[in-house]
This record gives C-alpha cells, sequence and structure tokens, in this order.
C-alpha cells in the first residue's frame, strides 16, 4: 500500500499486509510538539538539562519520539523543521537525535 510505519512491525498498520521492507527515509521532519526538561529524571541526565524531548513527524509520515540536539532548547518551535543525526551510545547501538535546519 506504499504507507511507511515507525516503530517496525511484523504486519502494515495500514493495510494489514505481511509484505513489508525496509525503506530509508530522507531523515527530514517537523517538531509536532516538545518539552524542554530543565530538572533531570536522574543523576544519568544531569549534566544534559536542558534538553528538549520532542514528537518529530518525519516527511514520509510517521512520527517518533526523539531529541533535538545541537541548538538551544528556547528556539525550538513546533513547526521547525529538523534532520537526523546519529549518537553512538557503544560500537552496537546509535541513537536517533535530530538538529534544527536553518531557516
Amino acid at each position: 500500500c506504499s504507507e511507511f510505519q515507525f516503530y517496525p512491525r511484523i504486519i502494515c498498520t495500514n493495510c494489514s499486509s505481511e509484505n513489508l521492507e525496509w525503506v530509508k527515509s530522507s531523515g527530514r521532519g517537523r517538531v509536532l510538539t516538545f518539552a524542554i526538561v530543565r530538572r533531570a529524571v536522574s543523576e544519568a541526565y544531569a549534566a544534559d538539562v536542558p534538553y528538549v524531548v520532542a514528537l518529530i513527524q518525519l516527511d514520509e509520515g510517521p512520527t517518533m519520539m526523539s531529541n533535538v540536539v545541537q541548538c538551544d532548547p528556547e528556539p525550538v518551535k513546533i513547526g521547525r523543521q529538523v534532520e537526523v543525526i546519529f549518537e553512538d551510545w557503544s560500537e552496537e547501538i546509535s541513537v536517533p537525535q535530530f538538529r534544527p535546519l536553518h531557516e
């Protein structure tokens, strides 16, 4: 049916087909909503505050939760265009994060 979905599932959420394939996205999207975290939820995040947690709607349609990074939190706005970058947490794990596109 050509619908994109995220997170990965075994059947299509649009048409229930089991015939799915991985497709590379553009990595671009817009901030749907966000929160600026000013108080760390644990010591593990204390050095990161303030930071932005956001819902990002990818240009292809799916929505994902991530952080908006490489900018001060205050300029982040709903509708702001962003692009994905990957933060390596280990040799096996890279986490998608988003940075603002210059507007």
